[in-house]
């Protein structure tokens, strides 16, 4: 077996080409571990938005879409009111009348939440981290990611600036975050105002926090039988497992880009290895007329390719660690990627993988060229 220092000297060697496939490589492990954190990301937001306590009433005939969902303002208000099983935090009921509204902003798209004071028992997600909590008219929350989601920059959505929505100017007064969940993409205003604004009698749903997530059957038996209501009762499982659907798509092109990228790592290996192997045909041919077995050839060229690929690997995540937050919108909201380990062990792993695979075939053929030709530098 041939030491280890064989493979080093040999990248040396030929160090302008090496580092033309290390840079390549740690763009593949960069472009790889970008994908990787923006699918994870997705399906974080669906996974960690939804709680097992959560049932939400919307309007009989709007099946999932929170948005066109409608019902009056006053039966929404009732069942607030008289839903069984829902928890109380001195003496308020985590009941939130809300409506939810599509708006515009220039060509961008977002989603403005109109809320009561209990919204926060019900959704404890959303946590204030700057100001406050609307309290006068046309006062706006704003959530981390909702600017990135409407194109609008740090400035314009700091708090104290005014934003126009609904063709009403809103001051913002506070910003929450509710990290790795969809509302860090919505705008929050109170109720009222936001009814006014759309000039809206009525509202989108009820959102309730029961006191365990065994109450759902009690809370879809409620809404059967308050036909007077007219309302269905879903939990919020059931709701966002609609948009993890409809982000399906996403993820999946998500990763096979991801898969794309690993295999033009491989082709940027492979090429440099096939070089490298032609370049060295008859020195190749002269270690194995000194007796080493053509495992051992195909070993050592091996170990070329993958020392390549750990230092392209090792580049690609330490440029992910030295990389500003990165906020990203998708059809439905916005989110930001997050480099985790597992993600940064993912992109190393692909940069093994296209080592491994882009040293492999050249290896192999390296050995099946005939002593004699290879001796003679032929292949």
């Amino acid at each position: 077996m041939l030491p280890i220092s064989y493979a080093l000297r040999n990248l040396w060697r030929r160090r302008a080409r090496s580092l033309v496939t290390w840079l390549g490589l740690a763009a593949t492990t960069l472009l790889v571990i970008a994908m990787t954190a923006f699918a994870h990301g997705l399906e974080r937001a669906t996974a960690e938005s939804a709680r097992d306590d959560v049932v939400v009433f919307v309007g009989i005939a709007s099946e999932l879409d929170l948005v066109r969902s409608v019902i009056p303002r006053g039966k929404a208000e009732a069942a607030a009111a008289s839903a069984p099983g829902v928890i109380e935090r001195d003496g308020v009921r985590a009941a939130s009348v809300e409506l939810h509204v599509a708006t515009r902003s220039g060509e961008r798209i977002g989603l403005m939440r109109g809320v009561t004071p209990a919204a926060h028992l019900v959704h404890p997600q959303v946590v204030v981290v700057e100001g406050r909590e609307p309290r006068a008219p046309y006062e706006l929350l704003i959530g981390a990611l909702a600017g990135a989601r409407m194109g609008l920059g740090p400035q314009e959505c700091a708090v104290g600036r005014t934003i126009q929505l609904e063709r009403r100017e809103w001051k913002i007064v506070g910003r929450f975050a509710a990290p790795g969940t969809v509302f860090e993409a919505e705008f929050w205003a109170r109720l009222e105002d936001l009814m006014f604004a759309t000039k809206r009698e009525d509202v989108s749903c009820v959102a309730l926090r029961a006191s365990e997530p065994a109450q759902l059957g009690a809370l879809r038996v409620f809404a059967a039988r308050r036909l007077d209501l007219e309302i269905t009762a879903f939990s919020e499982r059931e709701l966002l497992q609609e948009l993890e659907r409809g982000l399906a798509p996403i993820v999946a092109l998500a990763r096979w880009m991801a898969l794309l990228s690993l295999v033009a790592g491989a082709f940027a290996c492979s090429n440099t290895m096939f070089a490298a192997v032609l370049a060295r045909t008859k020195e190749l041919g002269t270690l194995r007329a000194l007796g080493y077995a053509p495992w051992a050839l195909v070993l050592a060229l091996l170990q070329e390719a993958l020392l390549l690929a750990l230092l392209g690997g090792a580049a690609g995540c330490l440029l992910a660690l030295a990389l500003p937050p990165i906020a990203l919108r998708y059809p439905m909201g916005a989110l930001q990627l997050e480099f985790t380990p597992e993600v940064r062990g993912i992109g190393l792993a692909a940069a093994l993988g296209a080592g491994a695979l882009g040293g492999l075939l050249p290896a192999l053929r390296s050995v099946r060229v005939r002593l004699v030709d290879a001796l003679g530098g032929r292949t």
